[in-house]
């Protein structure tokens, strides 16, 4: 049966020399693989480049719950991007997120809420100019509400450390490797209360981002397995640390 769905795109492979594979959430069915045909043409070469990471979709789906891999009989990219593609930060950041969704968005079932929220975030993500680089710090807190891990709202005078472990805020720094210090878990505490709000207001150095960014990322792996490493962790730190 014939399913009109938006979705976004994961991440692709190439299947055979006029097909590829790409893995898609959407918001009727959860993840879907998808069979994506192709040949030389302007317009095959016009539905391979909508495949890529957190681009927006609308398909027509052949959908048939038995199969694995379904068939795609329309696919467009609404709305199109107007920045993301042509911004090498955003684009950097757009493959880290992308690779971030692909291994924790691993159920084949709908979560309208959880869709919704990737949907609008991405789409304010290609608009937003200044702070555009706390982007996924943001967006990785914000993501983790739908994944049922936030982080704690205890944050105080007397509990100023962030524990990564356990996502409380603590009164102890003893163990520099599971706690974030006094200034990072302010800073962390500020994105937590405003949100993408905050992206223009927080001023943060590199390290601080990327300190932040690195103790989400182990926030992410203590609460899912499945998270384990992020290939593209090494190009967003050479696009936003090109000096180490």
């Amino acid at each position: 049966m014939l399913y009109q769905t938006r979705g976004v795109v994961l991440h692709h492979i190439k299947y055979t020399d006029n097909t590829a594979i790409a893995h898609i959430y959407t918001e009727h069915f959860g993840r879907l693989s998808i069979m994506v045909r192709h040949s030389n043409s302007r317009k095959s070469i016009s539905k391979k480049s909508i495949l890529q990471p957190l681009f927006l979709l609308v398909l027509n789906v052949d959908y048939k719950q038995t199969r694995e891999i379904q068939q795609v009989k329309e696919i467009n990219n609404i709305p199109v991007f107007q920045d993301i593609p042509f911004n090498i930060s955003k684009s950097t950041i757009a493959i880290f997120l992308a690779e971030v969704l692909s291994k924790v968005l691993r159920e084949e079932e709908t979560n309208p809420a959880l869709f919704e929220f990737l949907f609008n975030s991405i789409q304010l993500f290609d608009h937003c100019h200044e702070g555009s680089a706390n982007f996924h710090l943001v967006f990785l807190l914000e993501l983790s509400k739908y994944l049922g891990f936030y982080p704690s709202n205890n944050y105080s005078e007397l509990n100023k450390y962030f524990d990564i472990r356990e996502g409380t805020y603590s009164s102890n720094f003893d163990i520099p490797e599971i706690h974030l210090d006094e200034k990072l878990s302010a800073n962390l505490n500020f994105l937590s209360i405003n949100g993408f709000n905050s992206l223009s207001e927080i001023k943060l150095s590199r390290n601080e981002r990327t300190k932040i960014l690195y103790a989400l990322i182990k926030y992410f792996q203590y609460h899912l397995i499945e998270m384990g490493q992020i290939k593209s962790l090494s190009i967003l730190n050479q696009i936003f640390n090109p000096n180490t």
